[in-house]
């Protein structure tokens, strides 16, 4: 890889992953993509990375499963990692929080809170020697108000992360680690197509009564997750309309 920057972006074939990765490619920075199951949309991704000019690569690995996830930690340590975007996350499942099951809410955790943390705490310390680091934690507005009744496990799962980046942000000030989540509420993405809702009744929620975008989400995180970043850490910052 070039002498560029490099940043690691987990979920990177989701709406909002690949608009970040466009943002980086674009300033110059070389891309590490993690996805699971999208390989379908991996040449559209790598079509951007290509056409910026920089290097990339992409790891696959189902973060529900343990060893999966051990062994994407170990690969990406072999790469000099200086930005961590932790962007994968998924209900899982939904369902009533009456009928979860351990393993339920397990899978949920493992994805949305041991895979960062692990991959945070793996990667810390590089950043660490380097005096230089950024990490971005992707929540949700359901770490706020909790998730509805078929997204408990979601919801605790989304707020445990922000949790990490509080430690991560404290440890991280003395050595130019800056750490920080940002919450989005509803953006228009195929997460909704998955776990479809009546978007009509949501939308009425929210104050600018309409969905955001995925680069509404992509365009904060490239800022806390980069240079321009110099003094912003331990921070959550809500991308949800008002709510």
């Amino acid at each position: 890889m070039k002498k560029n920057r490099t940043v690691l972006i987990t979920g990177a074939t989701s709406d909002i992953g690949s608009e970040i990765i466009s943002l980086y490619a674009n300033a110059g920075w070389n891309i590490i993509g993690h996805y699971c199951s999208s390989s379908g949309k991996i040449n559209k991704v790598k079509d951007l990375i290509r056409r910026a000019g920089v290097s990339g690569c992409f790891l696959k690995a189902d973060f529900t499963l343990e060893s999966q996830l051990l062994k994407f930690i170990q690969k990406a340590k072999e790469f000099q990692i200086n930005a961590l975007i932790n962007n994968a996350g998924s209900y899982v499942t939904k369902k009533h929080f009456s009928v979860l099951t351990i393993r339920d809410i397990r899978e949920a955790f493992m994805v949305n809170t041991f895979a960062p943390m692990l991959l945070s705490s793996q990667l810390f310390e590089q950043m660490k020697k380097n005096k230089f680091g950024r990490i971005v934690n992707i929540s949700s507005i359901a770490a706020k108000y909790g998730g509805s009744a078929h997204s408990m496990h979601y919801g605790c799962s989304k707020l445990a992360l922000e949790g990490a980046t509080k430690t991560l942000a404290r440890e991280g000030a003395g050595y130019g680690i800056l750490v920080n989540t940002i919450r989005p509420g509803v953006i228009d993405t195929d997460f909704h197509k998955k776990f479809p809702k009546n978007m009509r009744k949501r939308l009425l929620l929210i104050p600018l009564k309409k969905m955001g975008k995925p680069k509404d989400v992509a365009e904060m995180v490239f800022y806390l997750g980069s240079e321009k970043n110099k003094y912003i850490t331990n921070e959550t910052v809500a991308i949800s309309g008002g709510e």
